[in-house]
């Protein structure tokens, strides 16, 4: 990706998908910005996760992530079990 995507990238220029409760958003994201502590659903997949299952949180999704907590990564499905989170799509 060209510096001048990732720069834009980051600033947003992509949207983003709020979601809520036990909502769920397919499709390319760069970020996840944790708006309300939530709790992702185990099927919040990471592109590019490294362990071979592809999910961020495996069968664990009893973390309570807090407020405030970007996780960056190329994610393919962001989906909460509880909690308010913002969803940056990718360039």
């Amino acid at each position: 990706m060209p510096s001048r995507d990732i720069e834009r990238q980051t600033f947003g220029e992509g949207g983003a998908v709020f979601l809520t409760d036990t909502g769920s958003a397919s499709g390319a994201f760069c970020a996840v910005l944790v708006v309300a502590d939530a709790v992702f659903h185990e099927n919040t997949t990471m592109s590019d996760f490294t362990d071979g299952t592809k999910n961020l949180f495996g069968t664990t999704n009893s973390v309570t992530v807090p407020a405030g907590i970007t996780i960056y990564g190329s994610f393919s499905v962001v989906a909460l079990d509880s909690g308010q989170v913002l969803a940056y799509k990718s360039l």
